[in-house]
């Protein structure tokens, strides 16, 4: 289990996502006021402003879908479909985190001040993700080369 490449990458993607959750995303500005995104919710002047719930919820499904897929190892056709499922999750966390911030903006009259680095961390586990994909799906066409043999 552990000595597949794609356990390693599985494992990164989910520690990465698991970072994500308590990482700033991005700080919106306004007159005055400073609001600092995160994953599960918006924090302004030390306080939870707003709670985004459909970002969070993303982000979590995000961490426990790479781990469950670990433990899977003898299904691979299972792994790659969860592989996919887990790269489209990566997707809507983003789409639901820019519709929550583009949301809290125009609501407060805020502006995007800048991203913080919290942003850029499901990337590299969506990259992860697909290298795990490849190496599973790699496995598979070797062990049906195999089967053929026999």
């Amino acid at each position: 289990m552990i000595q597949r490449i794609q356990t390693i990458f599985l494992l990164i993607a989910a520690i990465l996502m698991a970072v994500t959750v308590f990482s700033p995303l991005a700080i919106l500005e306004g007159a005055s006021r400073i609001v600092t995104f995160y994953p599960y919710g918006t924090i302004e002047a030390g306080n939870m402003a707003y709670t985004t719930w459909g970002v969070i919820v993303f982000t979590c499904l995000a961490v426990l879908l790479p781990l469950i897929n670990v433990f899977l190892y003898k299904k691979r056709r299972m792994q790659i479909k969860i592989c996919s499922l887990t790269i489209l999750v990566i997707v809507l966390f983003y789409v639901t985190m820019y519709a929550y911030i583009y949301s809290i903006m125009a609501k407060n009259g805020l502006s995007l001040e800048g991203v913080k680095y919290g942003i850029i961390l499901p990337a590299i586990a969506l990259i992860f993700i697909v290298l795990a994909s490849v190496n599973i799906k790699k496995d598979e066409r070797l062990i049906q080369s195999l089967n053929r043999i026999r």
